[in-house]
Order: structure tokens, then sequence, then C-alpha cells
């Protein structure tokens, strides 16, 4: 198949859009741009999102609003209320604070921006005021995550299937990808855009993976390692590459790329640590001492009864032999997995096995699988279930679920529900890894995206060599597993 016929085919989105494109079309103009409509797609999100929440913002001091009745909590004005925020103290140094570093600055460019606009944080202040600050406050955090949202959208445009294009292994152009919308007009993100900050590390981390694929390592490194100042998560999206790298037999790139990491850590976080090292460590420590979170699996078995010691730990040992699987898998694949699906593995194992699964985890995940698996069933599957699990949540705290004093059986088949499809869709993803002819983003001319400089590059270490594609069970005649 030529490379213009691969053009031709698009994605599965683009043509469920538009259908097939004819033989003498030239794919030009406003129609075959996907960024004008995933920036309004983008924006349409946002707008049901903040219409939805504005129904629980609370105006009069003395009478709050039932969020949880209504599903639109969300953290943002409690941290507001609750901490020297409102009293004008810098986090760290004069209160603690449990969130990442990179996300106290942009907590703190918030409150700044609140302040320009005449709404003062400074003892004192009436409950009312205070109240108005926070609305204020929480407003001007929407403004800058929705920013960081597009971000993300504007990485995707340039990760997704199709971006890439090849000629004699050597990079020639990248295009536009229609996959962007499906983090674009993700209904997973109009209702938990604004439960807390996870948008800002999702959106660093997809700029990291960005850079990576643009062949930038040392700035990839620093953009994962200033997500990471933000959330866990995208230190192990670093370790996914580093093992990549080692099946490649590349040097050069992963160590720029650990630099760059180490780099921009350490200047996020020392200063707060010279200053502040007992808060800074509340952060990094708190998750070992507190128990059972909702949405886990550690909280279902304590609700039934069985309670782990230490979740935390446990969940952290779990992840380390369920990495080292998939670690192990991607070395010995037929062809070297990508990116996207190493990415996805490794965080969905993160979410599945920590000791909380709160529903603004899904925005850590989203990203990831339509890098990994861009298929409008599993999308919608994956969509389907976190909508759900986002009704039970909210109806488990508020109670409305539990009926007699009785266990909230529907929270406990939200639950299972939730982690049953990630499972699903991560027992996919490894199969694409092992049949890389049926994997939805490779093809031919076609290897890894958002690989850099792993794309087309050979491999140099095999655990277990591929079989050849005509004596393989499941390999399809014509088509060769190896891409590069």
């Amino acid at each position: 198949m030529s490379e213009l016929n691969v053009a031709r085919r698009g994605s599965e989105l683009e043509r469920r859009l538009g259908g097939a494109v004819g033989a003498h079309a030239v794919r030009r103009g406003i129609w075959f741009d996907p960024v004008p409509w995933a920036v309004l797609a983008s924006l349409g999100t946002w707008l049901v999102l903040l219409w939805h929440q504005h129904t629980c913002v609370q105006t009069t001091a003395g009478h709050p609003v039932n969020t949880l009745m209504r599903l639109c909590y969300s953290d943002i004005p409690l941290v507001y209320q609750g901490t020297g925020f409102a009293t004008g103290l810098a986090p760290y140094r004069q209160f603690g604070l449990d969130y990442g570093t990179v996300t106290a600055a942009l907590m703190v460019v918030a409150r700044w921006i609140t302040e320009l606009f005449g709404f003062p944080s400074r003892p004192g202040l009436s409950q009312q005021r205070v109240l108005d600050a926070s609305n204020a406050w929480w407003l001007a955090t929407a403004v800058l995550l929705y920013l960081a949202f597009l971000a993300l959208v504007g990485a995707h445009l340039l990760l997704g299937r199709g971006s890439a294009r090849d000629t004699d292994g050597r990079l020639t152009r990248r295009v536009r990808s229609w996959d962007a919308l499906y983090v674009a007009g993700a209904p997973v993100v109009a209702a938990a855009g604004l439960v807390n900050w996870d948008l800002l590390a999702a959106a660093l981390a997809g700029l990291g993976l960005l850079a990576w694929a643009l062949r930038r390592p040392m700035l990839a490194g620093a953009l994962l390692g200033l997500a990471t100042a933000s959330k866990f998560y995208p230190i192990v999206i670093l370790l996914g590459i580093l093992v990549l790298c080692v099946r490649a037999g590349l040097q050069r790139a992963p160590m720029r790329a650990v630099i760059g990491f180490l780099a921009a850590w350490l200047v996020a976080n020392v200063p707060v640590l010279l200053v502040a090292p007992r808060a800074w460590l509340q952060w990094y420590t708190g998750w070992l001492r507190n128990g059972a979170d909702l949405g886990s699996i550690w909280w279902l078995l304590q609700d039934a009864g069985l309670r782990v010691p230490y979740p935390g730990a446990v969940g952290a040992l779990l992840w380390l032999s369920t990495a080292g699987f998939v670690l192990r898998r991607a070395l010995a694949a037929p062809r070297r997995p990508r990116v996207g699906q190493i990415a996805f593995l490794l965080v969905a194992a993160v979410v599945l096995l920590d000791k909380g699964y709160p529903p603004q985890h899904v925005l850590w995940v989203l990203p990831l699988l339509v890098l990994a698996r861009p298929v409008l069933t599993d999308w919608a599957v994956f969509t389907v279930a976190e909508l759900l699990y986002f009704w039970a949540v909210w109806g488990h705290l508020n109670g409305s679920t539990v009926s007699g004093g009785q266990r909230d059986l529907w929270y406990w088949c939200a639950i299972l529900l939730r982690v049953a499809v990630l499972v699903w869709i991560s027992s996919r993803v490894l199969r694409d890894m092992q049949r890389p002819w049926d994997d939805p983003v490779r093809g031919p001319l076609v290897d890894d995206p958002v690989g850099g400089v792993l794309d087309h590059a050979p491999d140099a270490v095999v655990l277990d060599p591929p079989q050849r594609a005509d004596e393989g069970e499941d390999a399809p005649a014509g088509r060769d597993a190896p891409v590069g």
C-alpha cells in the first residue's frame, strides 16, 4: 500500500465523520483540517463542564449547596477556603499542602489573578468575602486548566494515528491527527475536568510525549519531570520509554531524557525542600500512611470486611510485579511496542493498584488510551464505565444509592465495572503488542507516531526471537509482523 493510499484511508474517526475520500479529492481546507474542529470540541466540552459546575457554586455564606446530589463536586473552592490561601499565606512555608509543587505554583498564579480582579486574600475577611474570593479563585483556576486542556489537545493533534509520515526510515513531516477529537470531545472531561487539578499533570505529560515524538529527548524529560512534580504517575511513562530504548539499543537519547527529568524535577522541588522539608515530605509520604480510598479494589475489599494493611505499600509492590510483566513482554514482543502502548499499560496499572481511584484519575488514562488504542468501540465502552462510576461515587457519598443501612451494591458494581473495563482494554493492548499486524495504529510505512528516535529503529535486544509471519497461527498472509 502506498503512502498516498494510507493517507486517503485516514483514521477510523475521520472515516465515520466524513466517509471515504474520493479518488480525485484534494485533502485541503477546513474540512480536512482537524485543528479547528478539535479546538471547537474542546471549547464545547469545557463550556458544558462550566455550565454544569455553575449549579454547584455557593453564593451565600452559611447556605451550602449539595454538590454531591448535583454531581458537580470540586475540591478547588474547598482547598481555598480550608487552607492558608484565603488568608494570603505561602504554601508549604506557612501552611501544609497535600499537592505537588507544580500544582501549588498554579494555585499561587490563580490567587494572583484573583487578587488582580479585586478579591483580596488576607486575615480578618468576612465569611462572605472569603466565599466570593474562593469562587473567583475557582473561575481563574478553570481558565488556567482550560489552557492546560487545550495544550493536551494540541499535543494529540501531532501525536495521534497518522501524525508521523516516514519515508525510507527518515522522518519527513508531521501532519495533524483526527484522533485528537477523542480527547477534545471526551464526556469524561466534561464530568471530571474540575474535580481537581489533574489536567495540569495530564497536559505536561502529553507535551512531554510530544517533545519525545519530535526527537527532543531532554525537553521531553524536563516536561515529564514537571508533570511528576504535579502528580506521581508521569514518571512511569519515562520508565517505559527507557525500556523501549534498551530494546532498540539506544543510549544517548534516554540519557538526555533522564538528565532533563532530574533537572526539571529538582528545580521544581529543591527550593521548597530547603525552605519547608516537613511540609514537602507530607505529599510524598501521605499515601503510605493513609488507608484505602474510594474507588479502589482495596476500598472494595475493606467494605467487604477484608481489610488490607498499608494498601499503598501493597499496591506499590503489586505494581512493581505488574510493571515487570509488562516490560518483559515489551522486550519479547514480535515487534518493539509503541510508546503509547507501554505508557498506557504502566499508568493503567498505577490507577488500578493504587490505594485510591478517584473519578478525576480518568484524566490520567484517557490521553494514553487514545495513543494506545484509538478505536471508537474501546473509547465508548471506557467512557460509559467512567460516567457510570462518576454518578455512583457521588450517589454513594450522598447516601442516595444506599438503603436500609446495607452495603452500597450500586457503588460496588460501578467499581467492578470500571476496573473490569480498564483490565479488558489493557488485555487488548497486550494482544496488539503480541500481534503487531493487527495494531490499529501500525501499518505500511507507519511504525510509532510517538516513538521519536524509536520510530523505525531496528531492535538490538529481543528476549524471544519473533516468529515468522507465515508460521504464526494468527498472522495474516501477505502482511509482515515487523514494521521497520
